[in-house]
């Protein structure tokens, strides 16, 4: 795939590091067939080199190991502490999304759109999905601010799909049940997790990747990857039960991603 223009995504604060740095930079000093061998130390001095070599040796096929791409990511974004913490689109997102789908149970569709300024009548599902994503994620500045609202659209699908199967009336949201809303969160926290280190990391595969397949493929494998790696994590999570208007809600999500990030972390 072509290489100009490429953002290179983080890097280490190091002025002398040369360009490409990551390219050459091996953070393993191994066989790069040997996945099992443990990294060696130098990834604690660069770890967004140590996270770019990572995701360069599986796009190349040097290496199967996903569970290095996501714990050096991770490592790179300061830890899991860190990383929850500098989520901040993330929660935000996850906090109006978890109030949208609650308030729509509690006080019906309608007054809910109307809370949010979206006017309600004559418009398609695809119209006030579309304002929708707007409200939740807010504002697309930075690339944390997209994943959060590519993370949204995810969930807001989730939400048509059961649409598409309830005539299409936005009425039936009111009849959404507990399992289904915790679905719907859990599907924005992964999916958030996801497009954050892609994000991150995307320049390897616009650097390295044959071509489009290849990079679809790689990515998917990823994604897989981390959406097993969470999913018993969100699944003890009642998002249903949280009250995304308590004083604290931040904290407790800020936690919740702490906790994904802190399994993602944790590859040995």
């Amino acid at each position: 795939m072509g290489t100009s223009s490429i953002y290179n995504g983080p890097k280490d604060k190091n002025p002398l590091l040369p360009e490409g740095f990551e390219d050459e930079y091996d953070p393993d000093h191994q066989d790069n067939n040997d996945d099992d061998q443990e990294l060696a130390e130098p990834i604690l001095e660069f770890p967004w080199q140590a996270a770019k070599k990572s995701m360069s040796q599986f796009i190349n096929d040097k290496s199967k190991n996903k569970g290095r791409i996501a714990r050096n990511y991770v490592r790179a974004l300061g830890g899991a502490n860190n990383a929850a913490k500098s989520a901040k689109a993330a929660r935000s997102s996850t906090i109006q999304l978890g109030r949208f789908l609650s308030d729509v149970i509690t006080e019906g569709i309608e007054k809910t759109l109307s809370k949010l300024e979206i006017e309600f009548r004559g418009k398609s599902v695809e119209s006030l999905f579309s304002e929708l994503v707007n409200v939740i994620a807010g504002d697309s500045n930075s690339k944390e601010d997209i994943a959060a609202k590519n993370a949204s659209m995810e969930a807001l699908s989730e939400l048509y799909n059961f649409l598409e199967q309830n005539e299409m009336d936005i009425r039936k949201l009111e009849s959404m049940d507990e399992n289904f809303i915790d679905k719907v969160m859990e599907i924005f926290v992964n999916s958030y997790l996801i497009e954050r280190l892609l994000k991150d990391l995307q320049s390897r595969f616009e650097k390295y990747a044959e071509d489009i397949s290849t990079a679809i493929t790689k990515e998917n494998e990823v994604k897989e990857y981390i959406t097993e790696s969470v999913a018993v994590t969100l699944n003890q999570v009642r998002f249903n039960n949280l009250d995304y208007r308590n004083k604290n809600i931040d904290k407790i999500v800020e936690g919740i991603y702490r906790d994904c990030y802190e399994v993602l972390e944790a590859y040995i």
